[in-house]
């Protein structure tokens, strides 16, 4: 018993299988967010993929970066408000949102922040994440905009609620120390 399926089917189901995955990757926003990423990475950018709610001050700077061997960091002592050290690197991604850079401050020992700027197109998209993994945030009016800030166990993560023109997208984890 041969089946044959008539070319009008053939024709169409051939169509889909091509045109659909070309339709999700343009015209819908995860598909266009995943094609950014595939293309940060094709271009050498790396993911930083970092639990932020198991942040730490007690973190060991050489086993945090170690963590992430494919990412090259960039650290020099300049003291500042955040910390004496800073590491600081290019990337592709954070947690799966198309990001720029992250820099990570240490004050002798201890952790105390990372800063990882994002690209804005991509802003509602990491508060749904956020809001997904950990929950709804604390509300903070600071001048004319609003901060949301998540609580963990040894610090907080802070990101605009929406975004502030003239200043980079960028989210932050502070210690609870200090």
């Amino acid at each position: 018993m041969t089946l044959k399926l008539p070319k009008t089917y053939t024709l169409i189901l051939a169509i889909c299988v091509v045109a659909g995955p070309f339709i999700w990757l343009v015209l819908t926003e995860d598909g266009k967010r995943r094609s950014d990423l595939f293309l940060l990475h094709l271009l050498g950018h790396q993911p930083f993929n970092l639990a932020v709610a198991n942040l730490r001050p007690d973190l060991d700077e050489e086993a945090l970066l170690a963590q992430f061997p494919r990412i090259t960091f960039a650290c020099d002592d300049r003291p500042g408000a955040i910390g004496r050290r800073r590491c600081a690197a290019e990337i592709g991604s954070f947690n799966g949102v198309p990001a720029r850079s992250a820099e990570l401050y240490w004050d002798g020992d201890q952790l105390n922040a990372v800063r990882i700027d994002y690209r804005g197109r991509w802003h509602q998209v990491l508060l749904e994440e956020l809001y997904k993994r950990h929950g709804p945030p604390r509300r903070d009016s600071i001048g004319s905009g609003v901060i949301l800030a998540w609580r963990f166990d040894a610090g907080m993560l802070l990101v605009p609620e929406t975004l502030i023109a003239d200043e980079p997208p960028a989210l932050m984890w502070v210690s609870g120390q200090g």
